[in-house]
């Protein structure tokens, strides 16, 4: 358990700097956002490219992200058909999903790693008022997957194990 406890702890660091890289990107879209808004309008002179920086930035904001809600257990559960199971049942279900979904992103890992490729070789570029490389952002989108990936199995590895991923969480903040 202290082995598990110490892997979960430097690697929620690494998802913790994702996350403030994910948050300061929103704060830097939003200051964005409002100064082209009060420009545009204020003074009919908008910022070039805000569209397009603003949707290069929303995947990362997004993707850089996702590991570390899944590492807090911050995602929807549904639990309509788990909560009257016995503990044991309960356990297996858990760490199947958690499989599931460590294959369901790895899948997607894979696959967004060829779109990536593919991306960088073409020299694929956004257009419109700004031009910049598209690559590094699906590059970056395939990297929050396979932190995502990585932390699904993680997860499944403490439930097969029988950890209460509320009481490892607890563990890792004292």
């Amino acid at each position: 358990m202290q082995n598990l406890l110490r892997v979960r702890q430097a690697y929620g660091g690494i998802l913790t700097l994702c996350g403030l890289i994910s948050g300061w990107l929103t704060f830097a879209v939003m200051l964005l956002v409002v100064t082209n808004v009060v420009l545009r309008y204020g003074f009919n002179i908008p910022i070039p490219g805000t569209l397009e920086l603003t949707e290069g930035a929303l995947p990362l904001i997004i993707f850089l992200s996702l590991a570390l809600t899944q590492f807090h257990q911050g995602h929807i559960k549904v639990v309509i058909l788990t909560q009257h199971m016995p503990a044991g049942l309960r356990r297996v279900f858990r760490v199947i999903a958690m499989l599931v979904g460590a294959g369901l992103f790895a899948w997607a890992a894979w696959a967004g790693w060829h779109g990536a490729l593919k991306s960088l070789a073409i020299g694929e570029v956004e257009r419109g008022s700004i031009r910049y490389p598209i690559y590094p952002i699906k590059f970056a989108v395939v990297a929050g997957m396979v932190l995502l990936t990585i932390q699904f199995l993680l997860d499944a590895l403490s439930f097969a194990l029988g950890h209460d991923l509320d009481e490892l969480e607890e563990g890792i903040l004292e």
